[in-house]
């Protein structure tokens, strides 16, 4: 049932995609509400600010209705919109002083993970609670690494990206790129012996 599920999902998605591209003002809005909480996900992981990531997610559907006739389909819109979402999430860090990577308070992220992981768990209750801590500890620690850290693992782990289109992004070599991932998850895992 669940690949049926996913077919159909990918149907409606060119459907959607191809009625956008001849300017169907609700096939475009449809796409907004299919993708809007992936885009701002993936923006919340890698700039770790709410604020910006609601405005990178407004960027990236200017962006995509100003361009999505130019989509040629050579991959998913999933992916097009993905890279377009990193992408974008990169010049902004870019534009951002060294000066000023800091750490984010956790009160602040704490509350935005119910928005990101909706629904998390599986069909036990206390499975669930102690799934969603888990995958709360970890998110806090992602969230407080630096930024050489974090974009790597994020696009990685989280996105899929291989290393080399990681190193491409982020403008580092690859053996760099496969370092700061493996060293971002050894942080993780040193952390998280602290919180057991």
């Amino acid at each position: 049932m669940p690949e049926n599920n996913k077919k159909q999902e990918i149907k409606d998605e060119k459907i959607l995609v191809a009625k956008a591209k001849k300017g169907d003002r609700a096939a475009f809005e449809d796409l907004v509400r299919m993708f809007s909480k992936y885009v701002y996900t993936t923006a919340f992981f890698i700039l770790r600010d709410s604020h910006e990531a609601e405005d990178v997610s407004q960027e990236v559907f200017v962006k995509v209705y100003l361009s999505i006739k130019g989509f040629r389909g050579l991959s998913s819109f999933k992916t097009w919109i993905r890279k377009l979402t990193v992408n974008t999430c990169i010049d902004r860090l870019r534009l951002r002083s060294k000066f000023r990577d800091k750490k984010v308070s956790l009160e602040k992220i704490t509350g935005e993970y119910e928005v990101v992981f909706e629904g998390a768990g599986g069909p036990s209750l206390e499975k669930n609670f102690f799934h969603q801590e888990a995958v709360r500890d970890v998110l806090r620690i992602v969230v407080q690494m630096e930024e050489n850290y974090r974009l790597p693992l994020i696009l990685r782990d989280f996105q899929d990206y291989s290393y080399r289109e990681i190193a491409e992004l982020t403008g580092k070599p690859i053996g760099t790129v496969k370092t700061n991932i493996h060293r971002a998850r050894r942080i993780i895992k040193e952390k998280l012996k602290t919180y057991k």
